[in-house]
């Protein structure tokens, strides 16, 4: 286990800090205003997990450079009432029967999505739950590791596309932008974003991973 890894594990054994202060930093125009984005408890409120899981980044020549990747999904286009369908997310989605806990969620829907088995041992912990208005799921981000890059094999009913995160990328400040996005009901929404080479981290996720990126600069 690297330096870096085993700081991060210890970190996340740790009591969090309260993650509403880093997430706004990402939140959108819509969570910040209007009431129907705010949490009220609700009997079928859909629980679900996600994974960020960490590998090491390796240049062409296969040399490994101190750098981490982190597997993002694009969501096919298609409708319903978790409809998250062309957006960017984490490999993830909602707690099932046979799941012993939220971890195991998240590891079984990370095996369908993109086809990587994530043993248990390689899971750190937790950040904070984290509630998606759109679908009304109360989601539980899980942070795990691997130590070289997975072969990913994306279900086409699931994923569209695997996007590979650079760790560093995500930390660029000069990579965080702001832009008007129209959702398919006609609502504008102004929302901060991740630049990451051509694709644009947006929303929920993005809210994640401010909270997590914020742990990592209590470590460094």
């Amino acid at each position: 286990m690297s330096d870096f890894i085993q700081k991060l594990k210890n970190r996340l054994d740790s009591p969090l800090r309260p993650a509403k202060k880093a997430q706004s930093l990402m939140e959108s125009s819509a969570r910040k205003t209007l009431t129907s984005f705010q949490y009220k408890e609700r009997k079928k409120t859909r629980i679900a997990a996600v994974l960020m899981l960490l590998y090491p980044y390796q240049d062409e020549d296969g040399n490994e450079k101190f750098d981490w990747k982190m597997p993002l999904v694009l969501r096919p286009p298609y409708e319903g009432v978790h409809n998250h369908g062309g957006q960017i997310g984490l490999p993830g989605g909602g707690e099932e029967q046979q799941d012993e806990n939220l971890m195991m969620t998240a590891i079984r829907e990370t095996q369908e999505e993109i086809g990587v088995i994530v043993p248990k041992v390689n899971i750190l912990g937790s950040l904070s739950n984290l509630y998606i208005p759109p679908s009304d799921s109360m989601v539980t981000p899980f942070v795990g590791f691997l130590d070289t890059k997975p072969n990913f094999i994306p279900d086409p009913k699931e994923v569209a596309r695997v996007i590979e995160a650079p760790l560093s990328s995500l930390q660029n400040p000069a990579l965080r932008m702001q832009k008007e996005i129209i959702l398919p009901n006609k609502i504008i929404l102004d929302v901060p974003y991740f630049a990451v080479n051509e694709d644009s981290i947006w929303g929920a996720t993005a809210m994640m991973l401010s909270e997590f990126l914020h742990l990592i600069e209590e470590i460094d």
